[in-house]
């Protein structure tokens, strides 16, 4: 983040994208529950952004990320802050592992990234209630399904700002 001309309009612009499908989140799909869940998309795009921007990036975009989704979604949600920001670190982490700025990267890195999600609000719902883990499993796992059918929309979305703003003489890391 070096070029203060271009810095500040492409975070405008991933902010913008975050608002958008963090309104379709909870406007539309909260309305459209599928295998008895809603997406989660929040966590996708600040994978997205990690992956694109890297580690420090990823894990700042998911703190504001996390931040906004625990003060609109009420108490108890506070962990999204700090799951969007490690989400956004791990995935950012993944740019310098040569999977290169790609889809199929991106996807591998979402997959992760709802399996976090979903492996702690499921080992914190099983302190919550008394039902068992085979119970809560499918939820989970139809949650995350949900979520990662929106994984493809996130990235070109995010990609397309990234090229947008991405300066002349930068490269791509091995």
């Amino acid at each position: 983040m070096t070029n203060t001309n271009r810095t500040l309009p492409k975070w405008i612009c991933y902010s913008g994208a975050f608002l958008f499908y963090f309104f379709l989140e909870r406007c539309v799909c909260n309305a459209l529950p599928l295998w008895h869940a809603v997406p989660l998309l929040a966590p996708l795009t600040a994978a997205a952004v990690g992956f694109l921007e890297g580690a420090e990036e990823g894990a700042a975009f998911g703190m504001g990320a996390g931040l906004l989704c625990a003060v609109c979604c009420g108490a108890g949600n506070a962990r999204m802050i700090w799951l969007f920001s490690l989400g956004g670190a791990l995935c950012g982490l993944t740019l310098h592992r040569s999977l290169g700025r790609t889809l199929p990267g991106y996807l591998l890195c979402a997959v992760g990234t709802m399996g976090l999600v979903e492996a702690v609000s499921l080992l914190l719902r099983l302190g919550r209630y008394a039902a068992p883990a085979a119970a809560m499993l499918p939820i989970a796992a139809g949650e995350a399904a949900y979520s990662l059918l929106f994984a493809p929309a996130i990235y070109l979305l995010f990609s397309a700002i990234y090229r947008r703003f991405r300066p002349d003489l930068e490269f791509d890391e091995p």
